[in-house]
C-alpha cells in the first residue's frame, strides 16, 4: 500500500551516506560526474631532505631569505652568515629552510654547496620578488629570494614563521618617486609571521608603519615595550600595536591568525642588542650621506637598497655589517624559539579536530563509534572578478585564492568543527611526486596545511606518480559560480585496501562517502560495512543538486529495466514511480511545481531513502521514502506499506557574501552530524540512527534543515571552504552540553 505525505528522513538508518558529484547506483549502470576544473601549478617546489623530513614529522620550521646572501653582503661574510644562521635556527629546535631559485628551480633548503654557489654569484643572481619569480623559472635562472618572494613560497610550503635582517619599506622621498617595498603589500595578504629588526633604517619608517596599517597587518615588537626598532638601533621613535614578550604569546598570536584565515602577515619587530646597537647619530649621518649619493647616481628599485646597505657598511667603517650580522643571528634564535611554541600547540589543539588513531584506541567501550568520511582532498583555486565578465574571451581584474577543498575534505572539516573534534576518521589519498613524472607540490602543501589545524593525517595515503586533486572556480563579481573545471583522476587511484583496513579498524558507526571515488571503491565500501555491521551496508542518504538527481534518477530507471528484463528477483521491491504511485499520489505530484523532482526524487528513492536536494536560491527539498509491515489490501501479498513524504524549505537570505565554494559541503557536514548523533538528540537507543526512525526524524527535520541552512551560510561569508565559525555556531554549542551531560 502506498502512501504520499506531503509535509514539507530515511527507514532503516543507515549510516552509509553519500554526498558528492559522481554517482554509482551499481556496475549495471554508468558512472555520472559533473565537470569541474583542471588547475595545475607550471611551478614546483623542491624541498630538501632535512626539509621535508620535519614537514612530514610537524616539526618547526623556520624559513630564511636568500637575498641577504646575494645582495646584502659581501663573500665570505655572507656565506658564513648564512651558515651560521642555520646553525642558529637548529641550535633553538626548529629546521632551517632557505629558500632560493637555483638554475630555474625553486628549492625549499638550501645545502651548503648551493649556499656557497649563491654567496659567490653574489649581484648575478637575480634579486627575486613575487613579480620575478615566473621569469626567473621559465629562463631557467638563479634568483634569490626577497622578503616577499620568501613569504609567498614559504606559506606555499607549509611554513608558517620567517626570519630575516629587516622587511622593506617605504623609501624615502616617496612623494615623488612611489618607491615602496613589495614585502609590504605581501605582507597584507600572505599569512606568515616575519620577525625581523623592524624596518631598514635607511626608509622612511613612519610611512612604512602606516602603509602596514592600511594592509591589514599586525605589528608587534618583541620585548618589554612596544618601541618600534629600526634596524641598526633599539627604536625608532614610533611604537607597534602592542609588544610580545615570550615566543609562546607570539605563537599563539600566529595561531589565532590562522585559526580566523585573515590571509594576512605578522611583523615581530625584534630590537636589536644594545652590544651590537650602532650610535643613532652616526648611522643617522651615513644614512643620510648614502641616501643623497643614491639620489645623485639617479639609484632607484630594487637596486636601491643593497647600494644604502653597502654604502652605509663603507662609511661606518664595517661596523653596520657586524651589527646587521648580530641582528640576523638573533632574529633567527625568537624565531626559532616561536616556531617550537606554535608547533606545540598545533599538536595540542589535535584534540579539538580529527580524532587520531591514539585517541581512538583509548575510546571505553561505551563511547559511541566514530563517523568516518572517504573522499577528496582537493586544492581549491578560487578566482572571483572585481568587474562584470560582459564578454568572452578575455581577461578581468579580481582576487585568487588557493583554500583547502575537496568535497569529502570539506565535509569531514565541517562535521570536526560541528562535533567538537570528536569521534571522526578521515580517509583520502593526495599526490605524490616519484623520479621521471612531474612533480607535485600541492601534496605536501595539502597535508602541510591540514597539519596546522590539528588534524591527524594518518589516513591519508600519498598515491606516488599521481597530481593531488584540483578545482578551479571562476566566480563573478557577486560571488556566484561561472564556470568550474577539475583535475579529480586521482580518485580512481585510491587504493581500496587500505579504505577497507579503515572501515574494520575503527568499525564506524556511520560512513560518508564522495561520490567522485571511482565505482569500485563505492562499492568496496558498501560491501565492507555490511561486512562490519555498519547498517547492513545500505545507502541511506544523498543530497544531491536538481541537476544531479535528474541524472541519478535516470540511472535508477535504468537498472530497474536491468533487473526487470534479467528477471533478477527483485521486481516486487523494486518498482518506478509509473508502475507503483496510485492515482491519488500522481495528482499530488502533478499538483506540485516540483512534480519533476518528485517523480525523480521516487525513482532514486528505491535505492536511496532519503534525499536532500539542494536547490540552490530555492531552498531545499527534503524527500523520503519510508518502508514498514508486509502488505495491505489491494497490494498483495509481499508488497510492503511505502510511505512517501516531503517539504520543502525556503532558502535563507545571505548578508554580505564572499563565495559559494563549500557552502554546499556546509549544509551536507552539518545534515551528517546531525544524524550521527541520535544519541545526543532525542532516540532512545543510542545504536540507532536518527534515520531509523521516521516519526523523530520528520519532527527533528526543521531544525536539522535550519542548522544545515545556517552552516552553509556562515561558510558563504567567508572565503574557506568551510567557515571556521561553524565550531561556534548553535549547533556546535548545543552538541557540545548534551555531550557533557553524557558524560
Amino acid at each position: 500500500m502506498l502512501r504520499a505525505v506531503s509535509s514539507s528522513s530515511l527507514r532503516k538508518a543507515p549510516s552509509t551516506l553519500l554526498v558528492g558529484r559522481r554517482f554509482t547506483l551499481s556496475s549495471a549502470c554508468s558512472s555520472f560526474s559533473t565537470p569541474r576544473l583542471l588547475s595545475t601549478l607550471s611551478s614546483t617546489l623542491r624541498f630538501s631532505d632535512e626539509v621535508k623530513a620535519a614537514l612530514d614529522q610537524k616539526r618547526p620550521l623556520v624559513a630564511l631569505e636568500s637575498t641577504i646572501i646575494s645582495h646584502g653582503m659581501p663573500y665570505p661574510a655572507n656565506f658564513e652568515t648564512a651558515i651560521a644562521v642555520e646553525k642558529v635556527v637548529r641550535d633553538n629546535g626548529a629546521t632551517p629552510a632557505t629558500i632560493a631559485i637555483i638554475d630555474g628551480q625553486i628549492q625549499i633548503g638550501l645545502s651548503q654547496d648551493q649556499i656557497r654557489h649563491l654567496a659567490k654569484m653574489g649581484r648575478e643572481a637575480v634579486k627575486a620578488s613575487r613579480r620575478d619569480l615566473a621569469v626567473v623559472m621559465a629562463k631557467k635562472q638563479t634568483g634569490a629570494t626577497t622578503v616577499s618572494a620568501t613569504m609567498l613560497l614559504a606559506h606555499r610550503a607549509g611554513i608558517s614563521v620567517f626570519a630575516t635582517g629587516g622587511i622593506g619599506g617605504v623609501h624615502r622621498g616617496y612623494e615623488n618617486s612611489l618607491d615602496a617595498s613589495a614585502d609590504l603589500t605581501e605582507l597584507g595578504r600572505t599569512p606568515v609571521a616575519v620577525v625581523c629588526a623592524g624596518v631598514k633604517s635607511i626608509l622612511d619608517i613612519g610611512k612604512t608603519l602606516e602603509f602596514l596599517e592600511t594592509q591589514g597587518v599586525t605589528v608587534a615588537t618583541y620585548g618589554s615595550t612596544p618601541d618600534f626598532p629600526a634596524f641598526f638601533t633599539r627604536t625608532s621613535g614610533f611604537q607597534s600595536m602592542l609588544n610580545i614578550e615570550t615566543p609562546k604569546e607570539a605563537a599563539e598570536i600566529i595561531a589565532a591568525n590562522q585559526a580566523v584565515d585573515l590571509q594576512s602577515g605578522i611583523v615581530i619587530g625584534v630590537p636589536i642588542a644594545e652590544e651590537d646597537a650602532m650610535d643613532d647619530v652616526l648611522v643617522g649621518e651615513a644614512i643620510n650621506v648614502a641616501v643623497k649619493e643614491s639620489i645623485e647616481q639617479g639609484i632607484v628599485g630594487k637596486e636601491s637598497t643593497p647600494f644604502l646597505l653597502k654604502r652605509v657598511n663603507e662609511l661606518t667603517g664595517g661596523n653596520s655589517l657586524k651589527s646587521n650580522i648580530a641582528l640576523v643571528k638573533q632574529n633567527a634564535s625568537i624565531a626559532a624559539k616561536i616556531a617550537k611554541d606554535l608547533a606545540a600547540l598545533s599538536a595540542r589543539s589535535q584534540h579539538r579536530s580529527y580524532s587520531t588513531s591514539a585517541r581512538r584506541m583509548k575510546h571505553t567501550q561505551a563511547a559511541s563509534a566514530p563517523v568516518m568520511v572517504i573522499g577528496g582532498t582537493v586544492v581549491d583555486i578560487t578566482s572571483t572578478a572585481s568587474t562584470a565578465l560582459n564578454v568572452l574571451h578575455s581577461s578581468f581584474p579580481g582576487t585568487t585564492r588557493h583554500t583547502l577543498g575537496g568535497v569529502g575534505r570539506n565535509v569531514a572539516e565541517g562535521i570536526s568543527m560541528l562535533n567538537g573534534g570528536d569521534d571522526l576518521v578521515f580517509v583520502s589519498v593526495v599526490g605524490e611526486s616519484t623520479k621521471g613524472a612531474a612533480e607535485d607540490m600541492f601534496g605536501p602543501w595539502l597535508k602541510n596545511a591540514i597539519a596546522r589545524r590539528g588534524a591527524d593525517s594518518s589516513e591519508i595515503y600519498p598515491v606516488p606518480g599521481a597530481r593531488t586533486a584540483t578545482y578551479t572556480a571562476i566566480h563573478d563579481a557577486s560571488g556566484n559560480l561561472v564556470s568550474a573545471i577539475a583535475d579529480m583522476e586521482i580518485f580512481d587511484l585510491v587504493p581500496i585496501d587500505k579504505v577497507e583496513n579503515a572501515i574494520r579498524k575503527y568499525r564506524p558507526k556511520t560512513v560518508c562517502f564522495d561520490a567522485n571515488l571511482s565505482s569500485e571503491c563505492m562499492k568496496a565500501i558498501l560491501e565492507t560495512c555490511r561486512g562490519q555491521k555498519v547498517q547492513n551496508g545500505l545507502l541511506r542518504f544523498s543530497s544531491p543538486n536538481e541537476y544531479e538527481l535528474a541524472t541519478m534518477a535516470k540511472q535508477a530507471r535504468d537498472l530497474m529495466d536491468y533487473n526487470n528484463t534479467h528477471s533478477v528477483g527483485v521486481q516486487n521491491s523494486i518498482r518506478g514511480y509509473s508502475e507503483f504511485v496510485n492515482d491519488d499520489t500522481r495528482e499530488a505530484f502533478e499538483g506540485s511545481e516540483y512534480a519533476d523532482l518528485l517523480k525523480d526524487a521516487t525513482d532514486l528513492s528505491q535505492f536511496i531513502p532519503t534525499l536532500f536536494i539542494k536547490l540552490g536560491a530555492r531552498g531545499v527539498l527534503v524527500f523520503q521514502r519510508s518502508v514498514s509491515g508486509d502488505g495491505g489490501e489491494g497490494e498483495g501479498e509481499g508488497h510492503p506499506d511505502v510511505t512517501l513524504r516531503w517539504k520543502k524549505f525556503p532558502a535563507y537570505k545571505v548578508e554580505s557574501m564572499q563565495s559559494v565554494t563549500g557552502a554546499g559541503d556546509s549544509f551536507v557536514a552539518s545534515v551528517v552530524t546531525s544524524i550521527h548523533n541520535t544519541d545526543r538528540m532525542v532516540v532512545s537507543d543510542p545504536s540507532l540512527s536518527l534515520l531509523d526512525d521516521p516519526v523523530v526524524f520528520w519532527k527533528q527535520l526543521d531544525t536539522i534543515v535550519h542548522d544545515g541552512q545556517t552552516a552553509a551560510i556562515l561558510t558563504m561569508q567567508t572565503h574557506e571552504s568551510i567557515s571556521p565559525a561553524l565550531a561556534q555556531s548553535a549547533q556546535a554549542k548545543t552538541l557540545q552540553q548534551r555531550k557533557n551531560l553524557l558524560e
